[in-house]
């Protein structure tokens, strides 16, 4: 792996700024003597939550060649950061901007949404505040509930029901609005960006373009495969110490699969689209011959539009992503 020379680099999956700073500069460094990082990456970065990113750690990730942070704010609501469990308040999450934009070239914030008895002003005011500390790119997510976790185990319990999907769809299309009145325009389904600042790892990922992951549970998509390395720190180490293969699950998808990621992670790109003829480089296959009609159909709602070389989601599109995909889906797969 010697010398990979990367474009970019993405520290995250977890939260890089609970390392100690000199164990951050470390890894920074002992990741360029792997990779040659950085002198090859146009963008290093890391993932950081508010509470745990003090100077000290800032400052030796900017060093160490982080060049954007992405801060975890979620939200400014006491209740809402206690839901959620999350350690740090609002007051923090707002210093933690303002220390990040002094030090780092570029600087991201994430924001969720849809949480059970949102007030809508309220999401917004969060959301103004963020944009007066002039990041560069905003992450908004709609609030999922992902298995095993805290919150998912409170709605199965009955404790509370999901947010109601208008008021999600109405959060979702005034974030844009306000983010374009800010100077950020939505270039990926939930990520907003002042013009040239989208996030090009993520960008990369969304393109199906080829990524190798280090450390427990990081996945790669590398000369045909998709790998996961042990999900368990202390086996994926053993592994490493050993000169063992840390993988933990590996699998070549078929031409049907490779075409369908395509098509789910392009159309995310609303600007952009799918490439056609990167599907036909990567998967082989002609999207059309497989699901003309059905494009065509799709092209008739209004929910895509079709060109000679890429494939577009519309706006109406965006809010129906789901509904497509699922009849896009690989039939061994349904």
């Amino acid at each position: 792996m010697a010398n990979l020379n990367p474009q970019t680099v993405f520290l995250g999956g977890g939260t890089p700024s609970l390392l100690p700073a000199e164990e951050l500069a470390r890894l920074l460094s002992s990741l360029d003597e792997i990779t040659g990082f950085r002198n090859s990456a146009i963008e290093v970065s890391m993932e950081a939550n508010p509470e745990s990113l003090d100077f000290e750690t800032a400052t030796a990730a900017r060093k160490g060649g982080v060049n954007r942070i992405s801060i975890g704010v979620q939200s400014l609501q006491t209740d809402v950061l206690r839901a959620y469990e999350r350690a740090h308040s609002p007051e923090v999450a707002l210093q933690a901007l303002q220390m990040a934009r002094e030090i780092f070239p570029r600087m991201n914030a994430d924001l969720i949404f849809g949480f059970p008895g949102q007030n809508p002003d309220t999401f917004f005011s969060d959301l103004n505040q963020v944009l007066a500390e002039n990041p560069d790119h905003l992450s908004c997510y709609e609030l999922t509930y992902e298995p095993g976790t805290p919150l998912t185990r409170k709605k199965d319990a009955g404790k509370w029901q999901a947010e109601d999907p208008d008021l999600c769809e109405k959060l979702f299309l005034e974030t844009a609005v306000v983010c374009k009145d800010n100077g950020l325009f939505r270039y990926e389904i939930s990520n907003y960006a002042k013009p040239g600042e989208a996030c090009l790892h993520n960008l990369a990922a969304w393109r199906s373009f080829p990524y190798l992951g280090i450390g427990a549970g990081a996945s790669s998509w590398w000369e045909g495969s998709r790998r996961q390395n042990l999900l368990n720190p202390q086996d994926y180490e053993n592994a490493v110490f050993q000169n063992d293969d840390p993988c933990g699950f590996e699998e070549k998808p078929n031409n049907e699969t490779i075409l369908f990621d395509l098509v789910m992670m392009g159309l995310r790109l609303p600007e952009e689209g799918v490439s056609l003829a990167r599907i036909g480089e990567q998967s082989g296959l002609d999207l059309f011959q497989i699901h003309g009609p059905l494009l065509s159909d799709f092209e008739k709602k209004g929910w895509l539009v079709i060109t000679e070389t890429h494939v577009r989601v519309t706006s109406a599109g965006m809010l129906l992503l789901d509904t497509m995909l699922e009849q896009l889906l690989p039939k061994a797969s349904v």
